[in-house]
């Protein structure tokens, strides 16, 4: 950290927050808060006389609250800048730290927050995690009892520039533990609270006992553990290290820890796997491998930088393989933790990378985007009538859309991604989807649909996942029915629901509507809004008369191939136990309603050629 503040082209803004973030890919403008010191900083040397002066003690959060910090401090004595500041929530205004600063005239109660705004390319997220609150789990007596502890505290005890100087020492009674117990998974591959695995934990649950034997080789360690999760380069040696230290490790999750009220010793009761028993284990202290979790306020950086969170609530990536360092929002990066748990060296590899990135997009003039965007017909837009409306900037989860009323919807094209949701949400056709636009999905439904449609399966694919899925069970030779027809779309928002009742009112026997999981979507939302939307249609189609049976919506990866065909097997053969000439009747009772909710397309000029063979009418001739 020294190094980058000496560096020339690195400034760092400590003590600051993002307000608000604008921009695009190379020309973001990011409004920044800094908060008032209270110290001037251009005059504080670090010489901490004002911490020596200050009379008031508060917990110090970055030794866990386990030793104290003065009013005025700095979160640590490594800290860069070195510039000391005024904790105002504790401050009593004794102005003794004043006084001490004498003539360098430091201190400042006047100072207010700052706006700054600045412009820049690239923006890297390296955010990284927090840790979850053992307390919640009752279990275990995280916070009832002073010598059950969790890995940080631990950590802090250990350290030598810790609050008890590195030596180890019982929280209850300042005498240093002959045992220690750990345990694994707290608060991780749990269902009750985080079903996701935090990765390092089992490492360094391992190197704190290893340390620990070094520092006192008498100590009998513990660890309980659901599994050792030791994947990385010499991570298994280090783990049979441990064994052969005399360090135990037990097979299972304990049930309960309880407290000897006269010793202030602990009971562990736990089950072993390997003996198939319970087991009791006495320790003068218990260790705690605490998740790791997402930041609490990730979701509002999340909302300023418009970035996807997965299910477990980290930022999500564009790809997993192909852009695990690229965020869905183009020109934004990740890094480290921020991303999802991951211990040191792959944290210092994905930094290494997203600054990789990022140098790409800094050293072009220009930079090139997919040409799958959206764009506005101003002749359709009712905003443009004076008409209030906006649910396509609604739909854009990229904030690439801006409506005023009064005038065209306006689309900022380096800001779009080409999801197309926005033009699937317009209920009067004014917004295109370039290459995916109405006409040419509507052809290809009229195209595939041609020929014994009531034979036929129709399915629509989402590009990244199920259309890929669809490809995987082509190259890995999976058999299924040829009766299926794909439609590919770039994301299943873009799914029309008019697209499925097109279908249908040309005869298909059955239709099958296709996605990423939830946690999978390259486009933030867009799974989630096309799950909305297909929902809704289910009830749709049943009130007209068409079986839901004959409607399906799956959410298939680009690695499932597998269920790609098991699906298309099923629909195919729930499409042969009907009779054609049902599937035939339903689709003709539906054919007026199905015509009325598209008779917008009747109005479109560039659609007219579509419907030349089977109009649009809103009455059924036989």
């Amino acid at each position: 950290m020294v190094d980058a503040a000496r560096h020339p082209n690195i400034t760092i803004l400590a003590n600051t927050e993002v307000e608000h973030v604008d921009g695009f890919i190379g020309n973001f403008s990011v409004n920044l808060i800094t908060k008032p010191r209270y110290v001037i900083a251009d005059r504080c040397n670090g010489c901490g006389a004002c911490a020596q002066a200050c009379p008031i003690e508060v917990p110090n959060p970055f030794e866990l609250n386990i030793a104290p910090r003065k009013a005025i401090d700095v979160p640590h004595g490594q800290a860069v800048p070195l510039v000391y500041a005024v904790d105002m929530d504790h401050c009593i205004h004794c102005y003794k730290c004043v006084t001490a600063c004498g003539k360098l005239d430091a201190i400042d109660f006047a100072q207010q927050p700052q706006e700054t705004n600045i412009e820049v390319g690239t923006i890297v997220v390296a955010t990284g995690f927090s840790s979850f609150d053992p307390s919640v789990i009752p279990e275990y007596g995280y916070g009832r009892y002073p010598n059950v502890i969790t890995a940080m505290e631990l950590e802090r005890l250990a350290n030598s520039a810790g609050p008890t100087v590195g030596r180890l020492v019982r929280p209850s009674d300042g005498q240093p533990p002959q045992s220690m117990a750990i345990i694994q998974c707290v608060g991780s591959r749990d269902k009750r609270y985080n079903e996701y695995c935090s990765g390092f934990c089992c490492m360094y649950a391992i190197k704190n006992a290893i340390l620990l034997k070094q520092m006192h080789h008498a100590m009998d360690i513990t660890i309980f553990y659901i599994d050792i999760r030791t994947p990385s380069k010499g991570y298994e040696e280090f783990y049979t290290r441990a064994r052969e230290a005399g360090i135990r490790f037990f097979q299972g999750r304990p049930s309960l820890v309880s407290e000897d009220p006269d010793t202030g010793n602990l009971i562990i009761e736990a089950e072993d796997q390997a003996l198939g028993g319970v087991v009791e284990v006495e320790a003068e202290m218990v260790c705690l491998s605490a998740a790791a979790i997402p930041q609490p306020d990730a979701d509002d950086l999340a909302a300023k930088l418009t970035l996807a969170r997965s299910p477990s609530g980290f930022f999500m990536e564009y790809h997993p393989k192909l852009r695990p360092v690229d965020a869905p929002t183009d020109g934004v990066y990740l890094a480290g933790a921020a991303q999802g748990p991951k211990d040191i060296p792959a944290s210092v590899a994905q930094g290494s990378a997203a600054a990789s990135r990022a140098a790409r997009v800094l050293s072009q003039d220009t930079w090139e985007i997919e040409p799958i965007v959206a764009e506005v017909d101003p002749a359709l837009c009712i905003s443009a009538q004076g008409k209030k409306c906006g649910i396509c900037a609604r739909a854009c989860p990229y904030g690439a859309i801006v409506v005023e009323q009064g005038q065209p919807a306006t689309i900022f094209t380096a800001k779009c991604h080409g999801c197309g949701g926005c033009a699937a949400e317009c209920p009067h056709n004014a917004i295109q989807q370039k290459h995916f636009t109405d006409a040419q999905i509507l052809a290809q439904i009229k195209t595939l649909l041609q020929d014994r449609p009531e034979e036929k399966i129709l399915a629509f694919m989402c590009n990244w996942c199920s259309y890929g899925g669809a490809d995987m069970a082509g190259i890995s030779h999976f058999t299924y029915p040829a009766t299926s027809r794909g439609i590919r779309v770039m994301c299943c928002a873009r799914t029309d629901d008019k697209f499925v009742l097109e279908a249908f009112r040309r005869g298909a026997g059955m239709v099958l509507v296709s996605g990423c999981h939830p946690q999978d979507c390259h486009y933030i939302t867009g799974q989630q809004v096309g799950a909305r939307r297909f929902e809704r249609l289910r009830t749709t189609l049943e009130r007209m008369g068409i079986d839901p049976a004959r409607y399906r919506v799956e959410w298939i990866s680009a690695a499932e191939g597998e269920k790609y065909a098991r699906v298309i097997t099923e629909m195919d053969a729930v499409l042969a136990s009907y009779d054609p000439a049902e599937v035939v009747r339903q689709n003709r009772q539906a054919a007026a309603q199905i015509a009325r909710r598209l008779k917008k397309w009747n109005e479109d000029p560039r659609l007219v050629h579509i419907f030349e063979d089977l109009p649009l009418v809103e009455e059924v001739v036989e």
